[in-house]
């Protein structure tokens, strides 16, 4: 299966938030809001994302449900 989100990655994997964090080493946190889609993934987090669920680095990095005002935070 291709996935196109890390929310469709983690309910096809049973697959906990904490748990992908863990793998990541982020926080819960920020995995909750790349998930949320409030904020994007640095470069080489979304390589590090895309090697273990395969969901395209450019998916990652051109969603468009981040909001303007918190990408520029992030």
């Amino acid at each position: 299966m291709i996935y196109t989100n890390l929310k469709e990655y983690l309910e096809d994997k049973k697959l906990s938030q904490r748990a992908l964090a863990r793998q990541l080493s982020i926080s819960p946190s920020y995995l909750n809001a790349l998930v949320a889609g409030t904020r994007r993934p640095s470069p080489e987090l979304a390589a590090e994302i895309e090697r273990i669920t395969g969901i395209p680095f450019r998916v990652l990095l051109l969603t468009d449900r981040v909001q303007p005002e918190k990408a520029a935070i992030a």
